[in-house]
């Protein structure tokens, strides 16, 4: 169990004499043709997370350049990934399952980026090309049926034994491996015990909360957080903001992606006031 006060500790700080590239640099690798809303999503989160410089590879054809004047956007392409060994990386959110993505993951493994948090599209095709072990310093941010994937096993055997499946996912990928779920399990290398998170709520239960979760992580691993706090702070301060959605009079039904992107600030100040 994780209280307020170990999260205030890891929350990353800046003085006055802090400047954009104390932020760290991100890159969001999502939002192929026809999904850039998920790319989007992970990359706002990020911004609101503290990340400096916030990077995103999307499908550019019809994206709305006028509305997001602080992304630094690039195509999909490989070529993109050259000389950013030293970005935190999201890879994806929205990204598109074909084979040719698979060749995005290949090379940030082939080019020793240490610093990568595979979630969504990214999991779908792990599992399909049985792309493991993978670097310690990666993150996998799974639901149980993205976890039973990359266990070629049905979803039922997860959730009947979500202790067992995480530790059997962390020695076969030999990375931190964080299950979502209403009680969010993270186990990293190393480390016997697994960690869990309890302030997540049902207004959690939609699409693109996860992508947000995504965006948070990387921008806490650019700030120079180790995996397995960046997952312990990312994934408290999104629950936590999930029942202060709900403590400001909001229906659990009715939690957009946005809404809980727009309620960071003030759910990470009140992590920092608390005594």
């Amino acid at each position: 169990m994780i209280t307020n006060q170990q999260i205030k500790k890891l929350l990353p700080k800046r003085t006055k004499f802090s400047n954009k590239t104390s932020g760290g640099k991100v890159l969001i690798v999502g939002g192929g043709r026809g999904l850039y809303g998920a790319g989007l999503i992970s990359a706002l989160a990020a911004t609101r997370m503290g990340a400096g410089y916030t990077h995103l590879m999307t499908d550019l054809t019809k994206f709305p350049w006028v509305k997001f004047p602080d992304f630094i956007l690039h195509p999909i392409k490989i070529s993109e990934l050259k000389n950013k060994e030293d970005f935190a990386i999201g890879i994806g959110p929205g990204l598109g399952i074909e084979e040719k993505n698979k060749k995005l993951i290949n090379y940030l493994i082939k080019n020793n980026f240490t610093n990568v948090v595979a979630d969504a599209d990214a999991l779908t095709l792990i599992a399909k090309y049985d792309i493991s072990p993978l670097p310690s310093s990666w993150i996998l941010t799974p639901h149980e049926g993205e976890l039973a994937r990359l266990l070629k096993t049905k979803s039922s055997s997860i959730k009947k034994d979500r202790l067992t499946a995480i530790k059997t996912a962390q020695e076969k990928f030999g990375c931190t491996i964080l299950l979502k779920g209403a009680i969010t399990l993270i186990a990293t290398p190393k480390r016997q015990k697994i960690l869990s998170v309890q302030t997540g709520t049902p207004a959690l239960s939609k699409a693109g909360t996860g992508d947000v979760l995504l965006g948070m992580i990387v921008a806490l691993r650019a700030q120079g957080l180790k995996s397995c706090e960046a997952c312990l702070v990312a994934t408290y301060v999104h629950g936590l903001s999930s029942q202060e959605w709900e403590r400001a009079g909001n229906d659990h039904l009715s939690l957009r992606p946005i809404d809980l992107i727009e309620r960071l600030p003030k759910t990470i100040k009140l992590i920092r006031d608390k005594k």
